[in-house]
């Protein structure tokens, strides 16, 4: 009876202690960003790739834009927590872009820049994709969309530094949406929810 006894209690304590783990590891996730958007993260943040690479970006999403924006901008730019996305414009990510590294700051996270914003609804509204680079613009790609982001693109920022193309298809295939950079676009018209790709350059079209 004892030992019957013994082993029960050891088994709920094995129990206990396997929730409290996952529990913990669920909120670390939380709080370091998830992949891909959800109910309870669709601040997202994408790396746009270089000029010929088909890699797939894969975007990190947080709870708040705020945790977003400074994940984007590899910590400089600290927005208020009740910053959303909607209240972006050009000019704010020129701004965000023209800040210093921290000073004192020697190692950590590269710094990066933010070259567009992505919406899945009209007027800028969230869920919204954030994409940085190594540089205000240059000659950079997605030839396909991140999990979840193909096909639902409403709306987009560009920066004053970075002209945007849309492309239909994957692989740039299809129609092509040209926007120019320093541009609010609240509707994208015929384009809305069929953007399967991206490119960025100085001056569109970006081809």
């Amino acid at each position: 009876m004892k030992r019957r006894l013994l082993l029960i209690v050891s088994i709920s304590g094995l129990l206990l202690y396997g929730s409290a783990a996952a529990a913990t590891a669920a909120t670390h996730h939380h709080a370091t960003g998830t992949r891909g958007p959800s109910s309870s993260a669709q601040n997202c943040v994408a790396q746009a790739e270089p000029a010929g690479s088909m890699v797939t970006p894969t975007a990190t999403c947080y709870a708040t834009f705020s945790a977003a924006i400074r994940a984007a901008t590899g910590g400089r730019v600290m927005l208020p927590a009740t910053a959303t996305p909607a209240s972006v414009t050009p000019a704010m990510i020129h701004e965000w872009n023209a800040r210093p590294q921290a000073s004192g700051r020697s190692e950590g996270p590269a710094v990066t820049f933010v070259l567009s914003i992505d919406y899945k609804n009209a007027n800028l509204g969230t869920p919204s994709l954030t994409w940085t680079q190594s540089s205000d613009c240059g000659k950079f790609q997605a030839a396909s969309m991140p999990s979840g982001w193909n096909d639902v693109i409403s709306s987009l920022v560009t920066s004053a530094d970075c002209a945007n193309s849309l492309y239909q298809n994957t692989n740039f295939g299809g129609m092509r949406l040209d926007i120019s950079k320093n541009t609010t676009r609240n509707g994208l018209g015929d384009f809305n929810d069929i953007t399967s790709s991206q490119k960025w350059c100085t001056a569109k079209p970006c081809l």
